[in-house]
């Protein structure tokens, strides 16, 4: 399987009123450190934030009410039922300031200097062609403006302990999933390149990383993914053998109830970069 195309409403993990529901408390998981490294990229109020690849938009939330009534989100995603729940999510929280963008990033255009701020999440990943669209972005963004990024940067480091060699064969799983649609799951280590071919000069860069035991919140991050959709869709896209999916099922349920066992989570790196100031 190589470059498949996926609907137009879709993504590789799959939209869902579920996925939904799970990527809220992904974000209550990560909150803490997406508001650390906002604040890190010099975020304000009356700001105009892009945030790319929005999901249902938790974090949009967050910006929204950060960047306050004189501020602005433009929340940009390709699936139709996400952005009704991005809609529906700003109404019910007063929020007027958010503007909906229903676009496939490889076509995203903004207007010129129109941003002070882009924020991506879990996105660059899946992008076969990273590359044009920061090339794009560097137009829309104003100069001085940052970009601020967290992405996967190792990948390999999720996994259970004790550990299995399904484990192997899963995280194989994924990143030929990633690839086979173009993307690449350890883009983050690429992002200062590809900003640097912009014009874009990185500032910051750090690590993300948890481990987690069973019954501690952070656990049900990626444990809430692999019940919900995670293991199940590589099988439904033929990357995962039904068999390995079995086994994969049975070593979640072994290691969660197993108090010694350990989770650690893939390695996020958050990025930061800066488009130089003109003149």
């Amino acid at each position: 399987m190589s470059q498949t195309a996926l609907p137009e409403d879709d993504y590789i993990i799959g939209a869902s009123q579920q996925e939904i529901l799970r990527l809220g408390q992904q974000h209550a998981i990560w909150r803490e450190r997406a508001l650390a490294g906002w604040r890190r990229a010099g975020l304000k109020p009356g700001m105009t934030v892009l945030d790319i690849g929005c999901g249902p938009g938790h974090a949009s939330f967050d910006l929204a009410q950060l960047v306050g009534p004189s501020g602005k989100v433009i929340a940009v995603d390709q699936s139709a039922l996400f952005l009704d729940a991005v809609n529906a999510g700003a109404k019910q929280r007063g929020l007027i300031n958010i503007e909906t963008v229903k676009s496939d990033l490889g076509q995203l255009v903004l207007p010129d200097n129109s941003v002070d701020m882009i924020w991506s999440r879990w996105v660059l990943s899946f992008l076969p062609h990273p590359q044009g669209l920061f090339e794009r972005l560097q137009t829309a963004l104003k100069p001085g403006g940052r970009f601020i990024a967290h992405e996967y940067g190792h990948y390999e480091t999720f996994g259970f302990f004790p550990a299995d060699p399904v484990q192997d064969r899963f995280i194989a799983a994924v990143k030929k999933s990633w690839r086979a649609f173009g993307g690449e799951p350890n883009i983050a280590k690429q992002l200062p390149a590809l900003c640097r071919r912009v014009g874009w000069t990185t500032e910051f860069m750090t690590p993300h990383i948890f481990t987690t035991r069973p019954g501690e919140l952070v656990w049900e991050w990626p444990v809430g993914w692999l019940k919900s959709d995670g293991i199940d869709r590589l099988v439904e896209l033929g990357f995962l053998s039904a068999e390995d999916a079995e086994r994969f099922h049975t070593i979640m349920q072994e290691r969660a109830a197993d108090p010694d066992s350990v989770l650690t989570t893939p390695m996020v790196i958050e990025v930061i970069a800066r488009r130089k100031d003109e003149g």
